[in-house]
């Protein structure tokens, strides 16, 4: 029985986050990502038109998979305090989990001009969207002081993310998944910050 569409292309996606685990983005070929999912070259090019475009789908999916876990942990009764701890440590603890495949998607998706730009645009606005609507629902119930908008959301979440790549990429850090998840108190004070959260 032939696997379905979606199926090859998750594969296709599995095999290149699998390839990056052992080498880097650029020495990544062609036969690593076919040979891991175990699928054709012309199965290859039914989904990708090249290993670039397979990235950046990767980032998609990524982010998607991110979302789900800062989610996941999320509970409408929670306090504002206690929303910004889960979110920020939901999205930190993916990335704390997955360093080579973070490290790939923040700097080699960079370095594809254009398109990779419009993916981290793309991503950073989805985490921005979703924490200015978080502001705003707990400032309807008096929770907290100032919404965030979608600017000033998506300054907190660049800032972040800068703060997170200068880590990944920090040689001296002999923890990398421990120094990551160690940004967490950092990223939840910009944002109690940012709201003016009384109990802040």
């Amino acid at each position: 029985m032939t696997a379905p569409a979606k199926d090859h292309k998750d594969r296709l996606l599995s095999a290149l986050e699998a390839a990056m685990a052992t080498k880097s983005y650029r020495d990544v070929t062609l036969a690593d990502i076919t040979c891991g999912a175990k699928v054709s070259r012309r199965t290859f090019y039914e989904h990708f038109k090249n290993k670039d475009e397979c990235l950046l789908a990767l980032a998609r999916t990524t982010s998607q998979r991110i979302m789900k876990s800062i989610i996941s942990s999320y509970n409408p009764a929670d306090d504002w305090p206690q929303t910004v701890t889960k979110v920020t440590s939901g999205y930190l603890q993916f990335i704390a989990e997955h360093p080579t495949l973070m490290y790939a998607l923040y700097v080699e998706v960079a370095a594809l001009g254009q398109s990779g730009l419009e993916i981290r645009r793309e991503i950073s606005q989805t985490f921005a969207e979703f924490l200015s609507q978080q502001t705003k629902l707990k400032l309807a119930s008096s929770a907290l002081d100032h919404a965030l908008t979608k600017q000033e959301a998506l300054a907190l979440v660049a800032g972040i993310n800068e703060l997170i790549l200068q880590t990944i990429m920090g040689k001296e850090s002999l923890n990398e998944a421990t120094a990551v998840t160690q940004l967490n108190d950092v990223a939840s004070s910009l944002i109690l910050r940012m709201t003016s959260h009384s109990g802040a």
